[in-house]
């Protein structure tokens, strides 16, 4: 059954409130911080897809901050974001993620998290309860704002079943909503699991917590070109050669996995800060050889940092 919510039926001085009543009901309590009060419009459809909802979020500029959940939310919940219009940003648990139109980031209700977009934006936005997540995907506030590559591999396809999901139930086809939820949810888990920013592992919950403390303490550090195995082995208290067999569980070695994390930290700034060279890019993200920073972007991207600017200046003038 399809709900549907609106601010065209509201006066200005009205609409905070009931947008606020609105973000609540549909998905848990957030607070609200609007560009522009007076002339804000908004519009939300959501459908039960089972135990999952999905909804179509269309709005005026607008920031959204989830604080310290009330003791008598027990539940959790996550949120898998997909803008359709504009750029996202989004900050949770010391993470900082710039999500494009198209690419989709996951949100946990449990913890703090501000979430935001300053042009009018058009949102698919799937609910999962945590522990029908946790379930199909081990630990999965390490994936927390990431932002989620939905234009290759298993992420395009997660985001383009996701797009089709909901344009078919747009217009009234409402068959199967279990079965869809249930599909959705598995795929999402896969190519959350393929993200190649978060090192993946089958074994013990010990390797596992390893493998994290070794990401959060990398990712403060990928400008440092004197990264290296050695110093991260001692500030994570593991000896270099157990950080190498813990890289064996992940099907990468260390320094194809440090690559690739520069890589995607130069891919999204290129696009957040137009006014940096590539130059200034390659440096900020620990390459210090620009040709081979854009013959290894190329490889992993299959476009050049110069084509991958101009498609993303492209993409933004075609929603403006």
């Amino acid at each position: 059954m399809k709900q549907h919510y609106s601010t065209c039926s509201h006066r200005p001085a009205e609409r905070a409130r009931h947008w606020q009543d609105v973000i609540r009901s549909t998905y848990f309590d957030l607070q609200l911080a609007y560009a522009d009060a007076a002339n804000f419009e908004a519009c939300l459809s959501s459908w039960q897809l089972g135990e999952l909802s999905l909804s179509r979020l269309s709005s005026s500029p607008i920031a959204y901050r989830r604080q310290k959940p009330d003791h008598t939310e027990h539940e959790e919940q996550f949120l898998v974001s997909l803008p359709r219009q504009n750029p996202i940003r989004f900050s949770q648990m010391g993470r900082d993620a710039y999500c494009p139109a198209g690419h989709f980031i996951l949100e946990r209700s449990h913890d703090p998290y501000e979430f935001s977009y300053q042009r009018a934006n058009n949102l698919w936005v799937l609910k999962i309860p945590g522990r029908l997540l946790r379930h199909h995907l081990r630990q999965p506030e390490r994936y927390c704002a990431l932002t989620l590559d939905g234009s290759h591999g298993m992420g395009a396809l997660f985001a383009s079943y996701l797009n089709q999901v909901g344009m078919q139930l747009e217009q009234g086809d409402e068959s199967a909503h279990p079965l869809i939820g249930q599909q959705l949810l598995e795929l999402f888990a896969a190519c959350a699991e393929h993200n190649p920013a978060v090192l993946g592992t089958r074994t013990s919950s010990v390797r596992a917590a390893h493998l994290q403390r070794i990401e959060q303490y990398v990712r403060s550090r990928l400008a440092d070109t004197t990264l290296n195995p050695e110093q991260i082995a001692q500030a994570c208290r593991i000896s270099t050669r157990y950080l190498h067999d813990l890289f064996g569980d992940t099907g990468q070695t260390f320094s194809q996995w440090l690559r690739d994390q520069r890589l995607e930290g130069a891919r999204q700034t290129l696009g957040r800060h137009p006014q940096l060279s590539l130059a200034q890019i390659a440096y900020q993200w620990g390459f210090t050889d620009q040709s081979h920073f854009s013959r290894v972007f190329k490889l992993r991207y299959g476009h050049t940092p110069r084509e991958t600017r101009q498609m993303q200046h492209d993409a933004h003038l075609a929603n403006i």
